[in-house]
């Protein structure tokens, strides 16, 4: 019968779990190079799909947000969406005053249209 060492990985053959600092970035690399593009799918909103996905909402920050000094002044997010009709209901839903907001207050944020011309025109 084989020792249960023999079957375990290098790293968890010591007692006490001490490996070098460099082992241990290693094996962090490769585990983390093994993850799945969507780690918990079950947590999505809707399925993921590879399907192109061509039409976008890019966010940033006005020029007077003070979130632009910790986030940088280049910072942006895009969300993409597979139609024309996706991408302008959730332009409406993400740009729409919140139910909660003072009546003084005025968003910093910036909400336009991008699209990603070749896979709108299946090129890519």
């Amino acid at each position: 019968m084989p020792s249960m060492a023999a079957s375990l990985p290098a790293w968890r053959c010591d007692p006490f779990n001490m490996i070098s600092p460099d082992a241990w970035m290693q094996k962090a690399l490769l585990e983390y190079a093994a993850m799945p593009l969507v780690q918990s799918a079950h947590n999505l909103r809707r399925p993921h799909s590879e399907e192109p996905a061509p039409y976008g909402i890019r966010i940033s920050l006005r020029e007077n947000d003070p979130f632009r000094r910790l986030l940088g002044p280049d910072w942006h997010r895009l969300h993409w969406y597979r139609t024309a009709a996706e991408r302008d209901a959730a332009l409406l839903e993400m740009s729409r005053r919140h139910d909660y907001s003072r009546p003084h207050d005025q968003p910093t944020l910036l909400f336009s249209k991008v699209e990603n011309l070749a896979a709108s025109r299946g090129l890519a």
